[in-house]
């Protein structure tokens, strides 16, 4: 998740309000327990919901296979795709393995910040 997260010095608050992938929307960053490292967590911005089509590959890779996402799962992918370990490695996530939105940075305390969702709906012209 860099540049956004970095994997040993943020402390991070996470509301569990989120859990299990209720209220998620596409752009939040999630906590999870990872699927390739049982037992540990992972953090990861969802870039589809359930019923949403998405890209499996890396933008500009080449790869143009689309997967439509099953019930009760979403697609998670890192904020440095290059080197991210993300569902275009092991596919979408199942809701029930989210443990919570990521809200805010805490420490270090020169760095706290909210995270806002930013991402709006594409207005449908038709």
């Amino acid at each position: 998740m860099l540049p956004t997260i970095s994997v040993s010095n943020d402390w991070f608050l996470i509301s569990r309000a989120y859990r299990r992938g209720r209220g998620v929307q596409v752009g939040d960053i999630v906590s999870f327990e990872s699927v390739v490292e049982p037992g540990q967590k992972a953090f990861k911005r969802v870039l589809g919901l359930e019923g949403d089509c998405v890209m499996m590959g890396t933008p500009g890779s080449g790869e143009t296979q689309m997967i439509r996402i099953p019930e009760g799962h979403c697609w998670v992918v890192g904020d440095n795709l290059e080197w991210s370990r993300d569902s275009r490695m092991f596919g979408p996530i199942p809701l029930a393995l989210i443990k919570g939105k990521i809200i805010a940075r805490v420490l270090p305390w020169s760095e706290r910040k909210w995270f806002e969702n930013d991402l709006r709906p594409v207005a449908d012209d038709h």
